[in-house]
């Protein structure tokens, strides 16, 4: 008999942590007696609860669930009670992220008579990547659920080129999905959300979004101190595009420079730090090269703006304040770059001005950075 009451399957918790969790709220069920319900060998079982091993096959998963009583959802993902949230459009989210018809087929067969313009949808999901960046979550959350729905349809519905393009565009729509979960605290299921859209990503016709979903993965090993992991794979997926400058395209430059920056980023957080200005200086022949800021949301966010702001959060982290504010000088707001990029910067500047006693002037940029904030989430 289970006792529901201490089940608590969070999506923070490994798959082993949710499995003995599981098992143990059942009176008697030992780990033997669950491998002989189940029929996965009992050395998997063991390994997953002592964290060994850290993740197994749907199958398997779908042998222990059935096994404890379960969705298969609940003990791969985790369970998000909805009083865990402070916004339940999350939830919504998180469901279209990995639906349950990815489990268990549906009985649904119904369909409009006409499939997603795919150009129209393109458009819809990079209003959407707009309304990300802008920090609007509320409005995210209330068109992304169907955005994911309608991707996923567009893929079953049309065949041949356009198929190859629905394919991508699921990809950007699963991005921004991981994105919105890992900055809700999920990043579990936001890398198994980036996995799926770097599927579709080798399905589509666009040669750039693998890397673009592999800068994703950086960013998130870095939100989770990964940091190691976040550097090799951002600077090996540059390796494995590097533009040729003089006939490059500016979107091939964009995400190659964003794979840099992100490598950059996770060895300043790990104090290598000539590491990360040798890579600066990379990125900075890159944004030479654009001329200009690209704020293209399909691809990457880089520019000389983009590169500049970097330069003083790596200074910044190296505790380099005079050399952080020095750089700070010449950057002008007015830089195609989303406002979050901005904010971050004027929250160096203002460390950094605070680290230098110029506590009048750190107040004044906070100001103008809670302005910003302000502004953009009109």
């Amino acid at each position: 008999m289970r006792d529901n009451d201490t089940m608590e399957l969070r999506p923070d918790m490994t798959i082993g942590e949710r499995l003995k969790v599981a098992r143990r709220s059942i009176d008697g069920l030992t780990q033997e007696i669950l491998a002989e319900r189940s029929g996965v060998n009992l050395d998997t079982i063991c390994k997953l609860e002592q964290n060994q091993r850290q993740s197994a096959r749907i199958s398997t998963i779908n042998s222990l669930a059935r096994a404890l009583d379960l969705d298969t959802p609940a003990l791969l993902l985790g369970v998000v009670s909805e009083g865990s949230s402070k916004d339940p459009r999350v939830l919504a989210i998180r469901r279209a992220l990995v639906p349950v018809t990815d489990f268990a087929s549906s009985a649904e067969t119904d369909s409009e008579d006409a499939p997603p313009d795919v150009t129209a949808l393109r458009r819809s999901v990079s209003d959407a990547w707009t309304t990300y960046h802008e920090g609007d979550m509320s409005t995210l959350g209330e068109v992304l659920p169907g955005l994911l729905t309608e991707a996923r349809t567009a893929v079953h519905e049309h065949r041949n080129g356009t198929a190859l393009r629905a394919q991508g565009v699921l990809s950007k729509t699963m991005q921004l999905g991981a994105h919105v979960m890992a900055r809700s605290g999920m990043e579990d299921l936001a890398l198994l959300g980036l996995d799926r859209a770097q599927q579709a990503a080798r399905e589509s016709n666009d040669p750039l979004l693998p890397a673009m979903i592999a800068n994703s993965v950086s960013w998130i090993f870095m939100r989770t101190g990964r940091l190691d992991d976040s550097e090799h794979v951002a600077l090996a997926t540059a390796d494995g595009i590097e533009p040729k400058f003089r006939t490059s395209t500016p979107n091939e430059i964009a995400v190659y420079g964003g794979l840099l920056l992100s490598g950059m980023t996770a060895a300043a957080r790990n104090e290598r730090f000539d590491t990360a200005r040798d890579l600066l200086n990379v990125a900075r022949a890159a944004a030479h090269r654009t001329g200009e800021d690209s704020n293209n949301r399909w691809t990457s966010v880089f520019g000389p703006t983009a590169v500049a702001m970097q330069a003083v959060a790596v200074e910044s982290a190296a505790g380099e304040w005079g050399a952080a504010l020095q750089l700070a000088q010449h950057i002008p707001l007015t830089g195609q770059v989303p406002d979050s990029w901005k904010s971050w910067f004027l929250l160096d500047v203002a460390h950094a001005q605070m680290r230098t006693y110029r506590d009048s002037s750190s107040v004044e940029t906070l100001r103008t950075e809670l302005f910003s904030s302000s502004a953009g989430a009109c």
